[in-house]
């Protein structure tokens, strides 16, 4: 069961870093000014939405992986 938890360990640290490197990777297309607010549609706004979506997965990633590191230490010393 610990070499279990070792390797989801492992593969959610891994998952964390590929979704941060996801988030941070790629130019930002130049901001366009809107009277009312930003459309949907605007190129800028999805990028940042894009980042924000692969953040929040990594922080996921990286709370499960802690998560399976203090199982495995608590239980499989």
């Amino acid at each position: 069961m610990g070499r279990l938890l070792d390797a989801g360990t492992a593969v959610f640290a891994f998952a964390a870093a590929v979704f941060w490197f996801l988030s941070a990777a790629g130019k930002l297309p130049p901001i366009v000014a809107y009277w009312d607010s930003t459309p949907p549609t605007d190129p800028f706004r999805q990028a940042v939405e894009f980042s924000a979506r692969m953040n929040t997965i990594a922080a996921t990633c990286s709370g499960m992986s802690a998560a399976l590191f203090g199982i495995r230490v608590a239980f499989w010393p």
